[in-house]
């Protein structure tokens, strides 16, 4: 019996998103579904190394479908524009502004995605899939689900951040056999934005949990490498540099930590944003490490292969994001890790930190607070092993692959077994119901 197979299609391979295609496609059945992933920007050859290690079939379509994030370089884009749709509706109503928006994004699609239509289909055609799995929401990828429409294909499509839908987005809803959503905020948000609470469910992230050490063995060794004595209190924020991500909040609670531990240092994982705005914000970061006198206190990393060693060297992780994370991978991985995490409360945090419990929340924006609670996990040893111990078993029992990919095999199950020989049809009417 032929193996159906699931082509996951995804605009960038890079960020957690990719990450946690990855694992997903690593960790199919493969009596069940067999995987291919393609990706429309192949920016680091690290997934694809992965990708080929797993025996993964990789297609790479071009650069052309680089898309922004998740629309948050827009919302905070340096270039002054003038606001036309606030101005029609100050003038107008918002009827105007709507209507406008609809239209700049009706051309905006024709101009920019229409022209990927024809490619995702000869790439659908070759592959010959059961069904689609788009990895990056709905409003990047029209194309795809327009081409797999076309080509009578089932779909799922993962929400993995704070999608700003507008009318026009909202025309292709309708095409979508399911939506998976990592977070209990992120559905509430497409709820919100039109979305039918029938047509989605919440499947969190999920990893490898044997990859994450519990032993802090490497902890020495890592120390050595940047420099420190072995026994360097340590805390560390892992991610991309991009503006919300919030590291000048870590840089400054660092600083004022180290007024009560001297010897504190910390580490900053990941590598700035292919922008020039990012590209700002990394200098903005070394000139703000200069201002706090921790040049020799802090290391920029760069973008890090070895994620899981660093994590188990931290006595703790901070995710000091400045705005909601959609999930937050990375807290999931130092749970893993047995490290106390110090997260901003906000967004698909609150899925998996319980104050207190089995990770410390803290006020978005809040050096002070932030400083207060690396003081008290570095502090009482207690206290952060015991918070350590409870973040590894709630990633055990929550947040495994196993649990993971059978949910989302299940999604699949259910689509294919309501095929009924067409793709659903597209209903106009249904789509602009907002």
């Amino acid at each position: 019996m032929t193996v159906p197979r699931v082509l996951f299609l995804a605009r960038t391979a890079r960020g957690g998103s990719a990450f946690s295609l990855y694992h997903l496609a690593k960790g199919l059945d493969r009596h069940r579904y067999a995987p291919v992933v393609a990706f429309y920007a192949l920016e680091q050859a690290h997934i694809a190394d992965q990708l080929k290690a797993a025996q993964i079939p990789l297609e790479v379509l071009g650069n052309h479908f680089a898309a922004k994030a998740d629309g948050r370089e827009a919302m905070h884009s340096s270039r002054p524009k003038r606001n036309w749709a606030g101005w029609l509706e100050a003038r107008f109503g918002r009827w105007a502004s709507e209507a406008y928006r609809f239209f700049k994004s009706a051309y905006k699609f024709l101009k920019d995605d229409a022209p990927l239509i024809a490619p995702t289909m000869r790439l659908i055609r070759q592959t010959q899939p059961a069904l689609v799995h788009f990895n990056n929401g709905l409003r990047p990828s029209k194309p795809i689900a327009i081409a797999a429409w076309l080509m009578r294909k089932p779909m799922v499509c993962h929400v993995r951040s704070f999608e700003h839908l507008g009318w026009f987005d909202l025309l292709f809803r309708s095409l979508v056999g399911r939506f998976i959503y990592i977070s209990r905020a992120v559905e509430q948000h497409s709820q919100r934005a039109g979305i039918s609470a029938a047509h989605g469910q919440i499947i969190h992230n999920a990893l490898e949990v044997a990859q994450y050490a519990c032993s802090p063995a490497p902890a020495a060794e890592v120390r050595r490498e940047f420099g420190w004595p072995a026994e360097t209190p340590l805390v560390g924020i892992v991610g991309r540099l991009d503006w919300w991500k919030g590291h000048e909040y870590f840089l400054q609670a660092l600083a004022q930590a180290k007024q009560t531990i001297p010897s504190l240092r910390g580490l900053i994982i990941g590598e700035p944003e292919h922008t020039a705005e990012n590209a700002a914000y990394y200098q903005k970061l070394l000139t703000l490490t200069e201002t706090l006198g921790l040049q020799n206190e802090v290391c920029f990393t760069g973008f890090r292969s070895d994620v899981p060693r660093l994590l188990a060297a931290l006595d703790v992780m901070v995710l000091a994001s400045s705005e909601p994370e959609p999930f937050g991978r990375v807290v999931i991985e130092a749970m893993a890790a047995e490290r106390p995490v110090i997260a901003t409360a906000a967004g698909g945090v609150l899925d998996i930190i319980e104050h207190e419990v089995n990770g410390w929340l803290i006020p978005a924006k809040d050096a002070p607070a932030m400083a207060q609670a690396m003081v008290k996990m570095l502090s009482e040893p207690t206290l952060a092993r015991r918070i350590g111990q409870a973040a590894r078993q709630t990633v055990e029992e929550r947040f495994t692959l196993a649990v993971h990919v059978e949910r989302v095999q299940k999604v699949y199950d259910g689509l294919l077994q309501a095929k009924s020989g067409a793709a659903r049809p597209f209903s106009t009417a249904e789509g602009l119901s907002v």
